[in-house]
């Protein structure tokens, strides 16, 4: 299980085999502290030294994001990538790599709009057959910004009465971009996570930019799971009423979530990562699963034993 920590001040600790979340003396949480596979601490919140030394020992990383829906980092006990993977991965030609990434988050997008028998999606097949036959990153990268660009304008049309009427971030300016940004840090999250399991170097993509303390690959692997994990939830949520216009507050110049918009959608996309879903490959798993799989096949591929295929939604 992933263990969220969300109460500003607390202190997790570990006392006899125990997880225990206190603050002024209260304890809020405690559970066996072998029942944590993960821990994500949101904003102000400390963790002792023995709980520390535990979630390292046991292999738990810690993710560490702000209540704006940053990922500041992920902090674990990683082994260091093989060689022979980093030069593969150092040496690797990234418009194969790219085209793929792109692929799968276009087909989800596509997918998600026919659905839903939006106008938009016409527009975003069209970005889809240009990323297919896109000569190079450049143009590859001007069909993602084509098909997102038909791919969220399709959403506005229904989340329109929750004032969203495109992306827009940093900092996000209605209740729906404040959950995708939310969303979208977390999902990170597990996709660096991914990337350091399998081995990889998460500073080297293919389809984004390189740059110091950037995690570029796990930015490529996330791709593939924007829709299929994140927008899901957050446009199911919206237009259930599970998440409304009073579950986020205006401060500091933007819009985010507020202490129960958080705790709903966190619950919510933990119970996403759950859910199992089918690879275009045949297998099933559950979708945080899948993240992993993709990893370790990215790193297949770079080593030469087997092609790299996205995963996406099917229409």
């Amino acid at each position: 299980m992933t263990l969220h920590l969300t109460r500003q001040g607390a202190t997790l600790r570990l006392k006899q085999g125990r997880l225990l979340l206190e603050q002024e003396g209260t304890i809020w949480l405690s559970l066996p502290a072998r029942q944590v596979r993960r821990v994500a601490v949101w904003g102000n919140v400390r963790l002792s030294t023995p709980a520390w030394v535990f979630l390292l020992r046991q292999g738990s990383p810690v993710l560490f994001l702000s209540l704006e829906g940053f990922l500041h980092g992920v902090a674990g006990a990683f082994p260091d990538p093989h060689p022979q993977h980093l030069r593969a991965q150092f040496s690797a030609q990234p418009l194969p790599l790219a085209r793929a990434f792109v692929l799968g988050k276009l087909r989800s997008a596509l997918a998600f709009l026919q659905r839903y028998e939006l106008p938009e999606a016409p527009a975003c097949a069209r970005a889809l057959v240009q990323a297919e036959a896109a000569p190079d990153l450049d143009r590859l990268r001007g069909a993602e910004g084509q098909g997102s660009r038909a791919y969220f304008a399709g959403l506005a049309r229904l989340l329109s009465p929750f004032g969203f009427e495109g992306r827009n971030r940093r900092p996000p300016q209605d209740p729906v971009n404040a959950a995708l940004s939310y969303g979208y840090a977390l999902l990170l999250g597990r996709a660096l996570l991914s990337v350091r399991l399998a081995g990889l170097h998460p500073e080297v993509g293919f389809l984004h930019a390189e740059g110091r303390r950037s995690p570029a690959l796990a930015l490529d692997l996330m791709e593939e799971f924007r829709v299929p994990v994140v927008d899901a939830v957050v446009v199911s949520a919206f237009r259930r009423g599970q998440l409304a216009l009073a579950h986020a507050e205006r401060r500091d110049g933007g819009v985010y979530l507020n202490e129960e918009g958080r705790r709903v959608l966190i619950g919510l996309l933990e119970e996403r990562f759950l859910q199992e879903a089918t690879h275009p490959l045949g297998f099933r798993k559950p979708l945080g699963e899948l993240l992993e799989v993709q990893a370790s096949r990215l790193l297949g591929a770079l080593l030469g034993r087997e092609a790299y295929s996205p995963f996406y939604l099917k229409g």
